[in-house]
């Protein structure tokens, strides 16, 4: 079985997505152990460490359900497509929401905004949405038309 190109698109997408979350959870847990280890960091940034840690299993599960979903949109899985979409629906939400809170100035992650840190921020995360946001798109073009009862394409 030849995977469709939408698919192979959607896969890619998704495996990049799934690297990036990956890493960053990686960077989360190594700055704990940095920080335990003794390294000056602000107060600041020790409470954004502390609030990110605790959402950490969290990231990790999603990477590797996006990677997974990845695989199985490569490997032909059927349990593969729905999967990439409700991963893809969950990271343009939370990408969405946390657009909208940069935007009104409740960045989350940012304790004392600057100009720079807020254009940072929402090039990150609308890069981020919009892979996902591709995702969906890419699924979408993948899936079989739809026939009527007689066997005619609607």
């Amino acid at each position: 079985m030849t995977a469709q190109p939408a698919r192979v698109v959607a896969s890619l997408l998704l495996l990049a997505g799934g690297f990036v979350v990956a890493v960053t959870g990686l960077a989360i847990a190594l700055a704990h152990v940095l920080v335990d280890a003794g390294m000056q960091v602000t107060q600041a940034d020790a409470a954004l460490l502390a609030d990110l840690m605790g959402i950490l299993p969290l990231l990790v599960a999603f990477a590797l359900i996006t990677i997974a979903a990845a695989v199985g949109l490569l490997a032909g899985y059927s349990w593969a497509a729905p999967v990439a979409l409700a991963s893809a629906l969950v990271a343009v939400t939370v990408g969405g929401f946390g657009l909208l809170l940069m935007v009104i100035g409740r960045d989350p992650f940012v304790p004392v905004a600057s100009p720079s840190s807020v254009a940072d921020g929402l090039g990150i995360v609308a890069v981020f949405t919009t892979v996902y946001l591709l995702v969906i798109v890419a699924l979408a073009a993948a899936r079989p038309p739809r026939t009527s009862i007689s066997g005619a394409t609607a």
